[in-house]
């Protein structure tokens, strides 16, 4: 599951970005949509359009801003994300219910793109209650739907829709119709869609795991859980081409097989995984580690310059664990060999030659210590 959670977590980073493009997006057309309004293209209250869009924008500036600083790789970044858009949500409602009514989804859509169902509870809950709440705010200091209604039956005019035309007429009577007539249906409905897409949402994460477990199964190694060899040349063939540089090393266990032959397979394997652990320690985005088969392992540096590769390797070799236990009858160690690539290179020479340098070494190191 580990490697399922490194995939989550990268699917989390690209959802940020996209959610953060998106909230760019919405605050370009929301300033369009306010300086159309200004200019008289429509015929919103003024005073009403740009309360609703300054609150509205302030609200998706701040988990922009928090996206730049942090790069969107913090884990609560999806929670502040969900809130503040919530509230932009709830903003735009109240102000401008004619046309933001549906704006409510929005939050629900935001968070279904993230596997963690606590972000889609937190929007559905606070979206919820802000229906509620827009709903009786709007009425009051609002471009409010509702007011239509009233001033159609009871034939109120513009000049009496005011705060305090509003208040005049306000009643437990009409906040029943309103609570009965507006809220109520349309916490329904957003209920509704709301629900279904968490069914929706539900049923992509079990397939997501499913189709990633049989990927990974693919391109792990079962016992190491390091990459394999399917993997290695699948990069080749996509990846690896596109590099400007590249330094392969070629890693092999020494005495392995005397140690299995010694101490069982069960030894071996712990060797083995020994290896995949250190290996880790160099492994990131843009150093890839795989066992290509027994006890041989590989690492990929993308884009390093060669003297940057062979110093890391340096300082990693010396900081290298003993791969078996002191009391062992068979000390195994690693043998190490690489080369390096600028492009156009040929991912089959590169590792021929990296195989060939850790070979000598190998000779080297066993001459040594037979001595």
């Amino acid at each position: 599951m580990e490697e399922i959670e490194k995939l989550q977590y990268q699917d989390e980073l690209k959802a940020n970005k996209f959610s953060t493009v998106f909230l760019a997006v919405m605050c370009g057309i929301s300033l369009l949509v306010c300086s159309a309004n200004e200019i008289g293209i429509f015929v919103v209250n003024r005073f009403y359009m740009r309360l609703g869009i300054i609150i509205g924008c302030i609200c998706l500036l701040i988990p922009m801003l928090i996206f730049f600083y942090t790069k969107g790789r913090n884990r609560w970044f999806k929670y502040v994300l969900i809130v503040c858009v919530s509230f932009m949500a709830i903003s735009i409602q109240t102000f401008l219910t004619f046309h933001g009514v549906m704006l409510c989804v929005l939050p629900v859509l935001l968070a279904a793109q993230y596997i963690d169902t606590r972000v889609f509870r937190i929007a559905f809950s606070i979206n919820l209650v802000g229906v509620f709440i827009a709903v009786l705010l709007g009425y009051y200091i609002g471009c409010w739907d509702g007011n239509m209604v009233y001033a159609t039956t009871y034939g109120i005019t513009l000049a009496e829709d005011s705060f305090a035309g509003r208040a005049a007429i306000m009643n437990a009577e009409y906040m029943k119709q309103l609570l009965l007539y507006f809220a109520l249906p349309r916490m329904v409905i957003f209920s509704v869609i709301s629900i279904s897409i968490s069914y929706i949402l539900k049923n992509a994460k079990l397939q997501y795991v499913r189709q990633n477990m049989i990927r990974i199964q693919a391109e792990c190694d079962g016992l190491t859980r390091l990459e394999n060899r399917t993997k290695y040349n699948q990069r080749v063939s996509q990846e690896y081409k596109k590099l400007d540089s590249i330094y392969i090393v070629f890693l092999d266990v020494n005495f392995l097989k005397k140690m299995n032959d010694t101490c069982g397979h069960e030894a071996g394997d712990s060797v083995l995984k020994r290896v995949a652990d250190e290996m880790r320690r160099l492994i990131d985005d843009t150093v890839h580690g795989y066992r290509l088969g027994g006890d041989e392992f590989a690492l990929v540096f993308c884009n390093y310059s060669e003297e940057e590769a062979r110093n890391m390797i340096k300082e990693w070799e010396k900081d290298v664990e003993p791969l078996n236990r002191k009391e062992d009858p068979v000390h195994c160690s690693l043998a190490i060999g690489g080369a390096y690539g600028c492009r156009p290179f040929d991912m089959e020479t590169l590792l021929k030659e990296a195989d060939e340098n850790m070979y000598e070494r190998k000779k080297a190191m066993k001459a040594h210590r037979q001595e």
